[in-house]
């Protein structure tokens, strides 16, 4: 996705990538608590950090575990297990992007927007309800360009994932506006977390 791909709000016309910026927060998910609850519907967006522990030799570290809890919290779900995702390619152009997720067995909640990113032992989720994406990208270098070109990078990435599941071929993204942010990401401070969602959710 180039910078055609989205349309950004005309009071942040650059998406914030170019200036001083106040990241959003994303607390901590504990695996051992219950499901935070989390009211519907979602103004924003609702991010949460997770720090993914070793396992074994053999056995990938796994996001799905904090991302099932938290969707599990805010669709209302029974247990984490009962959290149906649809997490698969687009139909259209094969990208992985507007994920949604529903309780088991068609359930009166409404189905929640979804995006996750991890790198090394870190995991970014996000929820809102509108299709939602995360970018995560590390600076190569020190300095403000390369902070910039960072920044630029994961909103890119962001903006990719922001597209609803179906209708993302032309001309149907061009018009949509969205929301640009970044996240605070305590554990992996050399990193750049980018958050993009649909102002509203479009046909």
């Amino acid at each position: 996705m180039d910078e055609s791909g989205f349309r950004l709000p005309s009071a942040n016309a650059d998406g914030g990538w170019a200036r001083t910026h106040t990241p959003l927060p994303a607390p901590a998910l504990d695996l051992t608590a219950p499901p935070p609850a989390v009211s519907r519907p979602i103004t924003t967006v609702e991010l949460r950090t997770q720090r993914l522990c070793p396992l074994p030799p053999g056995r990938e570290r796994d996001s799905h575990a904090g991302l099932r809890l938290l969707l599990s919290g805010v669709l209302g779900a029974a247990e984490p297990e009962c959290v149906a995702i649809d997490d698969g390619p687009c139909p259209y152009c094969g990208v992985v992007h507007g994920c949604t997720a529903a309780t088991e067995g068609g359930g009166q909640a409404t189905p929640v927007h979804f995006a996750s990113v991890v790198h090394g032992d870190l995991a970014v989720h996000a929820m809102a309800e509108t299709p939602v994406g995360l970018g995560l990208a590390v600076p190569a270098g020190h300095g403000r360009e390369a902070l910039l070109g960072a920044r630029k990078s994961a909103r890119l990435a962001a903006g990719a994932g922001s597209v609803a599941r179906g209708p993302c071929a032309e001309p149907r993204t061009a018009g949509v506006a969205r929301v640009v942010r970044y996240v605070d990401t305590p554990w992996w401070p050399g990193c750049v977390v980018s958050v993009v969602w649909q102002e509203h959710n479009c046909p």
